[in-house]
């Protein structure tokens, strides 16, 4: 046990640059953490248990059918914004007409950010004064879309949204919304993201980071080690259930994540 405390110890203390979940239950591994940040319902989207990173949990958005355009989903709740510069989503699949907005949650206060027609790899978006729904995204892999937050506008209720065209057909999967801010890796969420995905286990780790790893028993005993790499998966089917500890050096900084075994 001594062991065990002494390195949450060390983790807790330090601190490293990482990217964090842009609100809770925005790495979609949690469904419903991701649905208590939302203050909308969600609309042509679902739930999608394996389809995202390494066979994690995703958002997937499907057709649009009605004659509108819609919010797909709106998070202003949970939101985790203060020191960011940059949003990322990851995205694989084909969609049409999709945008996103960010700031304050009022059209005076909030950014548009247009993806262009024919997007097939990784882009940086500029804001711009509204949304034109042109943008299509045609993806066979996993691509970024990086959201540049000059002159974004938080104010007292930060708030972000993905917006999709009327009549457009969709089979999108979004994954791993965040953004760049700085973390103490002693934070759950921050070790969660930097390093293990996954928090309930049931046969693997999913790894968000390249590192060498340990896995580590209640009792302070290293069980397992491996060198992973991100998004990887480390089989630990013969571990008996229980609480573990995985640790790794990131960025030249001790991270910690605790893990549980069903």
């Amino acid at each position: 046990m001594k062991k065990i405390f002494t390195i949450l110890g060390v983790s807790a203390a330090m601190f490293a640059s990482a990217q964090s979940n842009l609100f809770d239950g925005s790495d979609f591994n949690d469904w419903t953490a991701f649905e208590s940040s939302l203050g909308f319902t969600l609309k042509s989207g679902e739930q999608s248990v394996n389809g995202g990173i390494g066979g994690s949990g995703a958002l997937k958005i499907i057709d649009n059918s009605t004659t509108q355009n819609i919010y797909v989903m709106t998070a202003n709740k949970n939101m985790n914004v203060a020191g960011a510069n940059f949003i990322t989503l990851k995205m694989k699949g084909v969609s049409g007409g999709i945008s996103f907005n960010a700031g304050d949650g009022t059209t005076a206060g909030s950014k548009y950010f247009n993806v262009p027609a024919g997007t097939t790899g990784d882009i940086t978006l500029t804001a711009s004064g509204s949304n034109s729904y042109t943008g299509t995204i045609n993806a066979s892999d996993w691509i970024t879309i990086k959201l540049d937050l000059a002159g974004v506008n938080w104010g007292s209720t930060p708030s972000f949204s993905i917006k999709l065209q009327k009549n457009s057909s969709n089979a999108l999967f979004v994954d791993d919304i965040k953004t760049d801010k700085n973390l103490s890796v002693g934070d759950v969420n921050a070790s969660k993201v930097n390093l293990v995905k996954n928090t309930i286990v049931a046969n693997e780790l999913i790894f968000g980071q390249a590192a060498n790893v340990s896995v580590i028993n209640m009792a302070g005993q290293v069980v397992k080690t491996a060198e992973v790499k991100e998004n990887t998966r480390l089989d630990v089917s013969n571990l008996a259930k229980g609480t573990y500890v995985v640790t790794a050096t990131v960025n030249g900084q001790a991270v910690s994540q605790k893990v549980i075994k069903k």
